[in-house]
Order: C-alpha cells, then sequence, then structure tokens
C-alpha cells in the first residue's frame, strides 16, 4: 500500500486530517493508498516565511524540508501539507512549497482559505449559517470564533474531528475553491481522476 503522510499546523487537525483525507479518497475512488494516522504538526512559522512582507510570502524552505524529511522517515509515497491562510496568499505559498516538496518526493501544498475552520463552515446548511449571521464564510477573520456561535464551546482539539466526519465532500467542493484544491491535490497525488465536484 502507498502511503499519504500529512504535514498540518494545528493541533486539531492532527485527528481531522487523517479522517478527512481518508474520506476524501473515499470519494474519488482511490485503491492502493492508506493516509497515516499520525500527521507531522509543525508550527505555521516554520512553514510560512514570516520574514517576508505579506500577503504574498513564500515557503519557509528551510521548515519545509525539515518537516518533509520527517515525513519521508515515516515512508511516505506522497506528503500533503496543509496550512492556513489567514492573511497571506495561497496561490503565492502553495504553489511555493509544491514545488521545495516535490523535489524530494511527491507532494502538494494547499491552504485553507482562510482557517480549516472556515472549511467546517461551509460544510454547514444555509439556514444555519443564515440564522447565526454567517453570510460569507470566507471573508470572516477568525472563523473559530464564529464556529463557536454553531458549536458551543468550540475547541479545535476537542470538536475538529467530529465536525469534519459532516463533510459532505461534493457539496464543500462546490463551495470553496481552496476545498476543492485539496480535492484535486490528493487526487494528483494518489493518481486519481478529480473529476465529480
Amino acid at each position: 500500500m502507498n502511503r499519504l503522510v500529512c504535514i498540518v499546523e494545528g493541533e486539531g487537525e492532527v485527528t481531522a486530517i487523517p479522517n478527512l483525507c481518508a474520506r476524501v479518497m473515499n470519494h474519488l475512488g482511490v485503491e492502493g493508498w492508506i493516509v497515516d494516522k499520525n500527521p507531522i504538526l509543525r508550527h505555521r512559522s516554520t512553514l510560512v516565511d514570516g520574514r517576508r512582507p505579506g500577503p504574498k510570502r513564500p515557503c519557509r524552505e528551510e521548515g519545509v524540508l525539515r518537516a518533509l524529511q520527517m515525513a519521508l522517515a515515516r515512508q511516505a509515497n506522497a506528503v500533503l501539507m496543509l496550512c492556513d491562510e489567514d492573511d497571506d496568499c495561497a496561490a503565492t505559498w502553495g504553489p511555493d512549497a509544491t514545488a521545495v516538496m516535490s523535489r524530494r518526493v511527491s507532494g502538494m501544498a494547499v491552504m485553507a482559505v482562510r482557517e480549516y475552520e472556515t472549511w467546517l463552515l461551509l460544510a454547514r446548511d444555509d439556514s444555519s449559517l443564515r440564522a447565526a449571521g454567517l453570510l460569507h464564510p470566507e471573508k470572516i477573520r477568525d472563523a473559530k470564533k464564529a464556529l463557536a456561535a454553531l458549536v458551543p464551546g468550540y475547541l479545535p482539539t476537542t470538536h475538529q474531528l467530529s465536525e469534519t466526519r459532516g463533510i459532505d465532500v461534493s457539496l464543500l467542493r462546490s463551495r470553496s475553491k481552496s476545498f476543492d484544491k485539496l480535492v484535486r491535490s490528493i487526487a494528483a497525488l494518489c493518481g486519481a481522476p478529480a473529476q465529480g465536484a
């Protein structure tokens, strides 16, 4: 079996992302691949070059290479790196980090616009978002706080996995370009067609 190893920046994503990737693979009909259940957790400052002015910041090459080395030690056949966009530019960081990783392994880097929780908001039905006054989740600066209006006491380490399990992959692909990018990246890494949004 081929192994996909993920690199994440958030503690809640350590449990949520393997589940999400496995569900995306199932959605795509991927066979012959498993997702390593223990992603590599790296602080955002080691992945995004904060020494450069935003928003068009590239990856922090030495940090990406260090994380990649850890992924390769886990027998990775492919590596997926996921980072929150925050106030940076996914179209700058993603291709830059992907290029750095691709020198060593089949790798892709994706930024969630604006945060992972933005995807969780967009995965909810429109009526609950309207009722909470959350009309444009991708424009919200603090998606964690917004999600707490729908999930009382929301904490990433406690609730991200259960919220991720509720994602309808097809629906979320149609609502979020950055999530669709994640799905297309997993398809490319696993050699599967990415249609079906």
